[in-house]
């Protein structure tokens, strides 16, 4: 039992270990790539008007793609459609020769401007270590796509719900970027052409 409780903390922090590594030390492998994924999800939410801080350790997740969480949960798992769309896996299994697809840089960047990803990231870390901000088939946490955006407390409550009636204020902070992402990005206005 003793030797359990050591494999497993000794796996916990060899884990956190090469997480700091790879995102922080100046030369770390996925730095620039987490950094970049940062800068992209902030430019995305800039035009949903969310102002939100991305999760590193997500964005850390999202920018390696084919790497599990340390929960042992796949992107695959946690933002279905985007992944099924978007992922270089997908892709490359579904190629025939007949149809065009699009270069790998492009593709990434269709999957991290999805709102299931947008989601996943932007989840709040309280909430994040709860489990919350993954997506089944179809919904954005928990919300229908095709539906009719709901109110924030509506959402509120599903997300409560789903996390067992833990979570607290943040609940309604992510409750609010949920129905954000849901509604889309507000339309700009066309100027009238100056003659």
């Amino acid at each position: 039992m003793l030797a359990d409780l050591f494999k497993t903390l000794g796996k916990g922090v060899a884990e956190q270990l090469t997480y700091w590594v790879h995102t922080y030390v100046p030369v770390g492998r996925w730095r620039k790539a987490t950094n970049e994924v940062i800068a992209q999800i902030s430019e995305q939410t800039a035009t949903y008007g969310i102002s939100s801080s991305v999760d590193r350790r997500r964005a850390y997740q999202v920018a390696r793609m084919m790497v599990p969480n340390r929960h042992g949960e796949h992107l695959a798992d946690l933002t279905p459609d985007a992944y099924n769309r978007f992922s270089p896996t997908c892709c490359a299994k579904s190629h025939s020769g007949k149809k065009k697809i699009a270069p790998p840089a492009e593709r990434v960047t269709q999957y991290i401007c999805h709102p299931q990803t947008l989601a996943y990231v932007l989840t709040p870390p309280g909430l994040s270590r709860l489990g919350g901000g993954a997506s089944a088939p179809g919904t954005i946490c928990g919300v229908p796509i095709d539906d009719a955006t709901p109110s924030v407390g509506v959402i509120a409550s599903n997300l409560t719900e789903g996390l067992g009636g833990k979570g607290g204020g943040i609940i309604n902070e992510y409750a609010e970027i949920v129905a954000k992402l849901h509604t889309g990005p507000p339309k700009q206005e066309e100027e009238p052409a100056v003659t």
